[in-house]
């Protein structure tokens, strides 16, 4: 299913918010239109391989990357 079939699912105001409350995440932009999300991150607290790893083909890749972004953005 992938990260953006996730993100579909939930209202862009959450998405929004939830982006906003991580300093890792500099920057951001949601395009509904394409279903794409870009985001701007700081490389010294989140690895790009995380960021990367969330775009897996696999569900359980992705979901697992999922889990490793949240503990590494808890520090």
């Amino acid at each position: 299913m992938g990260v953006l079939a996730h993100l579909a699912a939930f209202n862009r105001k959450d998405i929004e918010q939830a982006l906003q409350e991580f300093p890792a995440f500099k920057q951001y932009k949601i395009n509904n239109a394409t279903g794409s999300l870009l985001i701007e991150y700081d490389a010294n607290i989140v690895q790009p391989s995380l960021i990367e790893a969330l775009f897996a083909e696999s569900d359980q890749d992705a979901e697992q990357a999922c889990y490793a972004l949240a503990a590494c953005l808890e520090r």
